[in-house]
């Protein structure tokens, strides 16, 4: 009771609680699929690093049925990022990367869902994250929190480069 007393102070607002997710073993990628082919308006990617082919057709799939896409990465991994890349960018998905080489990564990894989902951890968007890495997920839906995920990705996407 007590717990819930603190984190009710400490988190206002909070409507449900967060989903977290782990890999290897749990397969993250299915509730970042099952995320993008729930979302109807608009996903926007911050990831430093998007490999998988599955996302990327997934998300050249939202943008075919009308969702706004944007991915925004890492300005090296954009260039190294092979197929999936180049799939979202000959799919017509909006791809901008940010980053100065040796200096700085746009080392985020969070995406927002209609403007009212985020997913953020530490899990990149790659096979190996996946498959092989100890990474984690969190699902949440705090209206507060997601605007601020939201202003995040807008100032960085603002910066970015095509």
């Amino acid at each position: 009771m007590l717990v819930a007393v603190l984190l009710a102070v400490v988190l206002p607002g909070t409507v449900s609680p967060a989903e977290v997710h782990f890999s290897p073993d749990e397969g993250i990628r299915r509730h970042l699929l099952r995320a993008i082919r729930d979302s109807r308006q608009r996903i926007d990617v911050a990831v430093f690093q998007l490999t998988s082919v599955e996302l990327a057709q997934a998300l050249t799939a939202a943008k075919n049925r009308g969702v706004h896409v944007r991915v925004l990465t890492d300005k090296e991994r954009a260039a190294t990022g092979g197929p999936a890349m180049r799939i979202l960018r000959e799919k017509g998905v909006e791809v901008r990367s940010l980053g100065i080489s040796d200096q700085s990564l746009m080392h985020h990894k969070f995406a927002v869902f209609d403007n009212g989902l985020v997913a953020t951890g530490s899990y990149n968007w790659t096979n190996t994250a996946e498959r092989a890495n100890y990474e984690n997920l969190v699902l949440f839906d705090d209206r507060d929190v997601v605007a601020r995920f939201i202003r995040e990705f807008q100032r960085l996407w603002q910066d970015a480069k095509d």
